[in-house]
């Protein structure tokens, strides 16, 4: 299985797009209110760094996944224990995501559809597309719906001017300070990209060093998008009607309406989410079971697949039924320890013994 570069940029920017148009945004905003785009800026280039940093681990190591590299550098027992935390966050986040994009459809298209039902066809889909054909159809349902998804989120921006009113952005930084400016880019950075999928993706590339710049280029695009969105939601909503929006991109198509004849733009947007979703989804399905094969030694992959989504439903529907579990997005421990530690000290930790085994063989 081999994934090319153009590939690669779409899986990228799918991915991390999903999630910013779904909880950065609003997190950053009810904390920084109308300064919540430097909260997404910040939040922006801190991922760009620990992406750039991952980078730097799958170079020294490009012949390598997530888990051969970690049981090189830390050790059978260590790096079979650290790469745990991995395997966590992913299977956090395909719970996440699945609660997000069920309860979105129950939402705006299914209201009297049992949830349970929609669950289920979500999860076939992904796990069908999965198994039949791995990340090679994963990446080519991507090249083929991203051009399409950035294309709609870019221009549904910039319908409807004569809503946006620049004064509502304002007194930039006065009324807010740094402190919930900070606060907003605590809650919202984790949830902007996702710098750990590519220490698994990054060994399917077929070009190291093109597919390298392709993320890069995937985490900047998503950056760019956030902050203009934000802007965007400013200018059109306000500070307070947009802290109380569930979904502010999806209510931002909502206001559209251009001569009284563009209008119902969601009709558009709603599947193209869908699709994102499915990606995003198959995305960490993928890599998980494939970890979990390696750091298990049993080869079938998509057996493990098929497993861990019955997993995957089953804690979905217990995790409705805990508030502690389905309400964690603010969670001092996740974003306070867990996710510095998985996006940060962890690449550094490997960086700097790849690092040091290369001078050594040097």
């Amino acid at each position: 299985m081999k994934v090319s570069s153009y590939q690669m940029y779409w899986i990228v920017t799918i991915s991390s797009i999903v999630t910013t148009t779904y909880l950065p945004i609003h997190l950053a905003v009810e904390q920084a209110r109308q300064d919540s785009w430097i909260s997404m800026l910040l939040g922006g280039v801190a991922m760009l760094f620990f992406t750039w940093i991952s980078l730097r681990v799958c170079r020294q190591h490009e012949d390598k996944t997530l888990i051969t590299l970690m049981k090189d550098l830390l050790g059978t027992v260590m790096g079979k224990i650290l790469v745990l935390a991995h395997f966590l966050l992913w299977f956090r986040q395909m719970s996440m995501i699945a609660k997000g994009t069920v309860d979105f459809q129950n939402l705006v298209l299914l209201h009297n559809t049992p949830m349970i039902f929609i669950l289920i066809c979500l999860l076939f889909l992904v796990v069908y597309a999965v198994y039949k054909g791995g990340i090679t159809a994963i990446s080519r349902c991507a090249e083929i719906i991203g051009p399409i998804l950035l294309f709609m989120l870019f221009v549904q921006l910039f319908l409807n001017p004569q809503d946006m009113n620049v004064k509502r952005i304002l007194p930039v930084y006065a009324d807010s300070g740094w402190l919930a400016i900070l606060s907003g880019t605590f809650n919202s950075y984790s949830y902007i990209a996702d710098p750990t999928i590519v220490l698994m993706l990054y060994f399917f590339a077929e070009n190291k060093r093109t597919a390298a710049r392709a993320v890069i280029w995937g985490t900047v695009t998503t950056v760019v998008w956030g902050v203009l969105a934000t802007f965007v939601l400013m200018f059109v909503t306000g500070p307070q009607i947009a802290s109380q929006l569930v979904v502010p991109i999806y209510s931002l198509t909502k206001y559209i309406s251009i001569l009284n004849f563009i209008q119902n733009i969601d009709a558009f947007y709603i599947p193209l989410w869908l699709l994102a979703a499915f990606i995003k989804l198959s995305v960490c399905l993928f890599i998980l079971s494939y970890g979990l094969s390696e750091w298990i030694g049993y080869r079938n992959w998509k057996l493990i697949a098929c497993i861990v989504t019955c997993l995957w439903c089953v804690f979905y529907i217990y995790s409705n039924h805990n508030i502690r579990l389905s309400y964690t997005l603010k969670s001092l421990y996740l974003n306070g320890i867990f996710y510095p530690i998985v996006y940060l000290v962890l690449p550094l930790i490997l960086w700097i013994l790849g690092s040091v085994k290369q001078r050594r063989k040097a």
